[in-house]
């Protein structure tokens, strides 16, 4: 009998024909051998915290990960933390620290695990910050044949593990470039939107981190930023809108109620236009949303199909509660997004097709699924969304 598997906010729902708990590598092994003798494709989930339809499964296995976990080991030579796949960024960052280190960037949140990380692309704010995906320098993977190996055996399989979408294997570590550890403060304030918009720039080039929510209850922005800072610590209570911390400390945020969520990333330039044409939806009234719009910042990169792919780029989301509609709002976003050119983050919703992302990433799109095939021809870790991606 299926059981059925959610996703953090609940709105992706499974009913896979097995879910099953990886630890080591040989339960890797065993996953996989079961996939190819039944026929069901494998979607391997950490912490279950993307939006989008490669963590549903309805047709084969749900392979938890979240229990792959050890030691980290760094390699102070070339600068890198090889870190077990399941482990969850909070407490990644937390050992990292112990040991004289850090992530130079982080997302807002601090939930996902290591693999999820660069399975989808997530990212924090700062123009000189690529996506964490950008850090990768190697990770070990089961294959679709129970092989283990490198991705760094080969150039072309590294680039597209960096970005993969959980399409190559089942990553049972990553290695991650990071940094000695620091000092962050952040800052807090807010703003009519119209009044912000005219020094978007100025705030993004002049502050390491900046990014700002707008709130339609009060049309108006909720401004943040974080720069470095030689410490020590200060304290911070509901009231402080200025403190110091360690680094992981203060990139996240808590982010507990449930809800779904659109990103998308538009050139720099774009930024505040789309945000405003956005912010115009919302406050149309067509649509009821309480939910604030998040504004961020993203250095390019060179990743096949990343969003920030050769440009500077703003990021843009829109949310919705789980117990309110949003796909009518989501898709009428996304015209406004696409008329900006602009690119689906990995993780959260987005209605486009193996046409539509062909259009977006070209080549790069060609060369990711290339890579995928050679190392999957039978689609063992392709679920029904995968499987709609690379075969039109």
């Amino acid at each position: 009998m299926s059981r059925t598997f959610a996703n953090w906010s609940g709105l992706v729902q499974s009913t896979p024909t097995e879910i099953t708990k990886i630890v080591t590598t040989q339960d890797a092994q065993q996953v996989v051998a079961l996939a190819n003798a039944t026929k069901a494709p494998i979607t391997t989930v950490g912490s279950s915290h993307s939006h989008s339809f490669l963590v549903q499964n309805s047709i084969g296995i749900i392979a938890l990960t979240d229990q792959i976990n050890g030691p980290i080991t760094i390699n102070e030579s070339d600068m890198s933390a090889t870190i077990p796949s399941g482990m969850k960024l909070r407490e990644a960052s937390e050992l990292l620290w112990k040991k004289g280190y850090a992530f130079s960037n982080q997302g807002d949140v601090d939930v996902q695990s290591i693999a999820g990380l660069i399975c989808t692309g997530v990212h924090g704010t700062g123009l000189k910050y690529p996506s964490i995906s950008s850090h990768v320098q190697d990770a070990t993977l089961v294959s679709s044949t129970g092989d283990v190996f490198k991705a760094s055996e080969n150039i072309e399989t590294l680039e597209a593990t960096r970005l993969n979408l959980g399409a190559l294997g089942i990553i049972m570590d990553v290695t991650l470039s990071v940094v000695p550890c620091f000092f962050l403060q952040e800052q807090n304030w807010k703003e009519k939107a119209d009044l912000l918009v005219e020094k978007i720039d100025l705030l993004a080039k002049e502050n390491d981190h900046f990014e700002f929510f707008w709130n339609p209850a009060n049309d108006t922005t909720y401004i943040k930023t974080l720069n470095p800072h030689e410490g020590p610590v200060t304290r911070k209570d509901d009231f402080d809108r200025d403190y110091i911390d360690y680094s992981h400390r203060v990139f996240p945020s808590e982010r507990t109620e449930k809800h779904t969520e659109m990103e998308y990333s538009v050139a720099y330039e774009n930024g505040p236009s789309c945000f405003m044409e956005i912010r115009d939806l919302v406050l149309s009234g067509k649509h009821q949303v309480l939910w604030p719009i998040e504004y961020r910042t993203v250095a390019k990169d060179t990743g096949w199909i990343s969003p920030a792919k050769d440009r500077l780029t703003v990021t843009i989301s829109v949310h919705q509660g789980v117990d309110q509609p949003h796909e009518s709002f989501f898709r009428e976003a996304e015209d406004i997004f696409r008329t900006y050119e602009g690119r689906p983050h990995w993780g959260k919703c987005n209605y486009l097709t193996n046409n539509d992302f062909a259009s977006i990433y070209g080549q790069g799109w060609d060369a990711f699924w290339k890579v995928q095939s050679d190392l999957d021809p039978k689609g063992v870790f392709l679920n029904p969304y995968l499987q709609g991606l690379r075969n039109p």
